[in-house]
């Protein structure tokens, strides 16, 4: 079991430092891009205390999509 607040990159496996969506972004960019992410986007954001509205706004800024398309894509992942 990890430490308290330690992530590990579930693609390559190495210690991330925060934000930890850096790394990701730059190293495994063709899966960043991949709307999979936004699921565990939306649950960081929520571990972290931001609202609903507010995650949603982040993660369409990020990717360049809609709130309502992100919303629907997590509703059909049952994350929302």
């Amino acid at each position: 079991m990890s430490e308290e607040g330690t992530r590990f990159c579930p693609y390559c496996g190495i210690k991330l430092e925060k934000p930890y969506w850096a790394h990701i972004e730059k190293v495994h960019a063709e899966k960043y891009a991949k709307k999979e992410t936004w699921a565990q986007l939306y649950s960081d954001y929520k571990k972290i205390g931001m609202d609903e509205k507010n995650c949603l706004l982040v993660i369409s800024e990020l990717f360049n999509a809609t709130a309502e398309e992100i919303k629907s894509f997590l509703k059909n992942k049952k994350v929302l």
